[in-house]
Parts: C-alpha cells; structure tokens; sequence
C-alpha cells in the first residue's frame, strides 16, 4: 500500500476491497455483532456499531451511554430514528482503514449520528459499499444512510439504488451531503 498524504487521506475514495466469496456471511456475522453490547473497564455495557472494513474485518464501536448524552442530542437522535420500532440500519461511508484509525470523524462525518442511533438501541452497521459487498451489505436493511462523499462511487454501478432497496426490507435511503472544505 502506497503512503498517503495526510490531506488527501480523508478524501472519499473507493478503497480496494478484498473479494470474499463468504460475504453474506461476513455481513451477517455484522448484523449480529452490532446486536451484541460490549462491556467497558468500569463493567458497564454500551451498544455498538460495526465497521466492516475492506479487509472485510468487524471492528465494532461503543456507544456512548445515554446519560453521556446531552438531553437535546437525544431528542433530535429520536426525530430522526425513533428506538421503536427498533432499526436494522445499514450506512455507506468511507472506511479505508487508515482514515479510520487516524480520525474516524473525519472519515466518517455522521459517524456521531450512527454512534447515537446505536445508543437508541438500534442495529448499525458500517461498509464501503463496493459493488461485490452492496447487496449484502444491506440486506434486511430498514434504513440506509449514504455519505454523499461516496455517492460518485456508487454511481459507477447505474442500478446501485435498486440493489440495494432489493436487499432491503425497507425503502429509506438517506444521502447526507459532505460539506465543502
């Protein structure tokens, strides 16, 4: 892998991915895992939510836990995705691994709105939406939520919309836009 200058690392791209022939399996071993709690060092559990890399790792997140939330955070979390019914949330974003370990937030811009949805007790889960990986990326998917850095990616595959509402069990598509730099 070639070094990246610090200020084109964080520059939405398509990463390479690793082609899995067990890839539902690994998106369902996603799904599950973002049901899972983690306990922290104090012994208190938290959600999370799960990043599956290029690599196809799961790299789950914590959750922070309600009372570490501002109560006006909480109630614009809850206009947005309300905890019931309860959400199998898929999210298209950037996740090469190195922007990741180096500011997950300036990877992934609205990650602290996927970290908040978790905490509400949804399901998230977190890929780069490759054309190998889109169908079972959002399979059973209530919700998706698309980085609009991303979207020119996307696009490179005409039908990417329609695969992944075909693997969706319901119809919301979220584009959140990425603000000019």
């Amino acid at each position: 892998m070639k070094a990246v200058r610090i200020e084109e690392l964080f520059t939405p791209r398509m990463p390479e991915v690793d082609i899995r022939p067990d890839i539902e399996t690994i998106f369902s071993r996603a799904r599950s895992m973002a049901d899972e709690s983690v306990e922290d060092e104090a012994g208190l559990f938290h959600c999370q939510i799960v990043v599956v890399t290029p690599g196809r790792l799961l790299a789950g997140k914590p959750c922070p836990l309600p009372a570490q939330v501002p109560v006006d955070e909480i109630k614009r979390l809850k206009k947005l995705a309300p905890p019931k019914p309860r959400l199998q949330i898929a999210a298209i974003a950037y996740t090469a691994l190195e922007a990741l370990q180096t500011d997950m937030t300036k990877a992934i811009p609205f990650i602290g709105y996927l970290l908040g949805f978790g905490m509400l007790g949804h399901a998230v889960w977190i890929f780069e939406g490759h054309p190998t990986a889109l169908a079972a990326g959002c399979r059973d998917a209530d919700m998706l939520v698309v980085d609009g850095g991303m979207l020119p990616f996307l696009s490179i595959e005409p039908d990417w919309q329609a695969t992944a509402l075909g693997a969706m069990r319901g119809k919301a598509i979220k584009l959140i836009p990425r603000e000019k730099s």
